[in-house]
């Protein structure tokens, strides 16, 4: 009997030490403050602008995006925009945060799309070269902050 525990135990004590211990992964995160849109707090992510586009339409550059994905999902807009659009973004935070991720990307499809707003969430930080010029002006990109 003791044989056989000495057995189990240097098995067990073997497998450990050839079992690498797992390492979670970091997730990228930026320094920051959240705000407040339209009465909507985004805790924990901050505004990521597009240097390059101020004031203009912009989006994520798609071949970044499709190799960031880490999961989207679609919002309603409630009336009036402004504040439903607000509204969007405030629920995408927990979505993405859900997801694990470091960053989100919101977009307004229109009233005549029944997605109302498309939530993105990206394993990365968006930074000023990840956009491109885009035809949808109602957009909000938010990179996670360190905690």
């Amino acid at each position: 009997m003791k044989t056989f525990d000495i057995i189990i135990a240097a098995t067990l004590a073997m497998s450990a030490a050839a079992t690498p211990a797992l390492v979670p992964k970091e997730t990228p995160c930026t320094t920051g403050s959240p705000l407040t849109t339209a009465g909507y707090p985004i805790n924990g992510y901050s505004h990521a602008t597009p240097t390059q586009f101020a004031g203009q339409a912009y989006k994520p550059d798609s071949e970044w995006a499709g190799s960031h994905v880490l999961g989207t999902y679609t919002y309603d807009v409630p009336l009036p925009l402004e504040t439903g659009f607000a509204y969007a973004q405030f629920k995408c935070q927990f979505k993405c945060n859900s997801f694990g991720g470091s960053s989100f990307f919101v977009k307004y499809a229109g009233a005549n799309n029944n997605e109302g707003s498309l939530c993105t969430c990206y394993d990365d930080l968006m930074n000023p070269d990840t956009f491109v010029a885009d035809k949808q002006a109602m957009v909000g990109a938010w990179n996670s902050i360190c905690k």
